[in-house]
């Protein structure tokens, strides 16, 4: 099945042919030089040394906001996000950021506790993350709002299994009914695997028992799922874990890891965390899991798409598939520019991404506000989510300018009593 796959001709029409071929030989030659963009809700807002921030990834004028497949939308997509990863000041996610911290401030965090699980959250993307003003300019205390490196989560760092925590595979039988990763079940450990494996990891909290394994494995549990054991897979004796990724179908990206504690920065595994992070520990648990959530989403027509196939006798080894039509790195990147700078509402149901992260985020925030202590009571009524997400954060994620969308975003937060996120414009 595999090498007949891979040995598939198609018959494309003239032109889609020629944009197809000119999108696998560019992105072969970016492979070539580096990792291939693995980006859940991408950097929208880069920085400009001197001059107002700019958009990483716009989605061109000429692009349909209901056809990700365009071969010519996705090659130019995909140059973009190349191009932009190779910025030196790089820049941030209105989603995972700020979107975040407004979210958790207003269901009960502190403003410091709020911070640190946005900026973690950004991290896991970036490795570090550095607080700037609009203008790309260090903030004169970044140095106490920097994190610590989480290098091993980055979404291109395939050897640590840091690529894992943006595409999470589901693992499902053969007749089990392909996941919605819309809505992804967070209490389904048996199927949504990584997710709900660095879920329990982040609401156990510091100091627990519950590990941070390699691709989310641990010992298979007495009700059957490979997510939330005691222990990583294998223990003393690890397994491979082999896995592909699309490249442009059928080409693959072969990457392969191995069972065990989950590498976090050099020379620290995830047996040492709490010490590692330090005080903001809880927080950054609580960040990398909502990032986590919202890749799920993001990324939900490729990982839906994909599956897990677990060890036998005969195989030691777990075996990840993505290589399927939907991880295609030109829709791909197509998709991440769906995600702000749009009319949500021009877009196909599985495309709407946005909606669906800031929804199933706030009720998340909800739940570890409530594990913490912190909930604030009206946070969990209809009509505080609405106002927060659906007539706040979604309309203001819409604007098409990187700095009014900004300057939106934080005034979201002002009307409803959040400070603004460091480096951005003062209530």
């Amino acid at each position: 099945m595999r090498l007949t796959r891979r040995l598939q001709i198609r018959l494309w029409p003239c032109t889609l042919a020629v944009s197809a071929l000119t999108f696998a030989l560019a992105a072969t030659s970016l492979i070539a030089a580096s990792p291939p963009t693995a980006r859940g809700f991408a950097e929208d807002i880069c920085y400009t040394p001197g001059a107002p921030p700019h958009s990483c990834g716009p989605l061109p004028v000429v692009c349909p906001p209901d056809n990700p497949n365009d071969p010519i939308c996705g090659a130019r997509a995909f140059l973009r996000y190349a191009y932009t990863l190779r910025q030196p000041l790089g820049g941030r996610s209105l989603v995972h950021t700020d979107s975040t911290y407004i979210i958790a401030r207003k269901v009960g965090f502190s403003v410091r506790d709020a911070y640190w699980i946005a900026a973690y959250s950004e991290a896991t993307d970036l490795g570090t993350f550095v607080p700037r003003d609009l203008r790309g300019n260090l903030l004169p205390n970044a140095g106490a709002l920097t994190t610590k490196d989480i290098g091993g989560l980055v979404r291109t760092h395939f050897a640590t299994g840091g690529f894992l925590f943006h595409f999470l595979p589901t693992m499902r039988g053969p007749r089990s009914p392909q996941p919605n990763g819309l809505q992804p079940n967070v209490n389904d450990p048996r199927h949504e695997v990584m997710l709900t494996h660095i879920r329990k990891w982040a609401m156990d909290g510091p100091g627990s028992a519950a590990p941070l394994c390699t691709g989310g494995f641990t010992n298979r549990t007495a009700t059957g799922d490979y997510a939330t054991g005691a222990t990583c897979y294998g223990g003393e004796q690890p397994v491979p874990i082999n896995g592909q990724y699309s490249l442009v179908d059928p080409m693959d990206i072969p990457f392969q890891n191995m069972t065990g504690r989950q590498v976090i920065s050099d020379g620290v595994t995830s047996d040492r965390f709490d010490s590692y992070i330090g005080n903001q520990s809880a927080n950054a648990r609580t960040g990398i899991y909502i990032h986590a959530l919202g890749d799920r989403i993001s990324h939900h027509v490729c990982t839906d798409e994909g599956r897990i196939t677990p060890p036998t006798p005969r195989q030691r080894a777990f075996d990840i598939d993505l290589l399927v039509p939907g991880c295609d790195q030109g829709p791909h990147a197509v998709r991440h520019e769906f995600e702000t700078g749009v009319d949500f509402g021009k877009l196909e149901r599985q495309d709407r991404t946005t909606e669906a992260t800031l929804s199933m985020v706030y009720d998340e925030l909800v739940n570890f506000a409530r594990l913490r202590g912190t909930l604030d009571p009206s946070a969990t009524t209809p009509a505080a989510k609405t106002a927060v997400v659906t007539n706040g954060l979604l309309p203001a994620l819409e604007r098409r300018n990187p700095e009014a969308r900004l300057r939106a975003v934080t005034s979201v937060g002002c009307r409803l009593g959040v400070p603004a996120f460091p480096g951005s414009p003062a209530c």
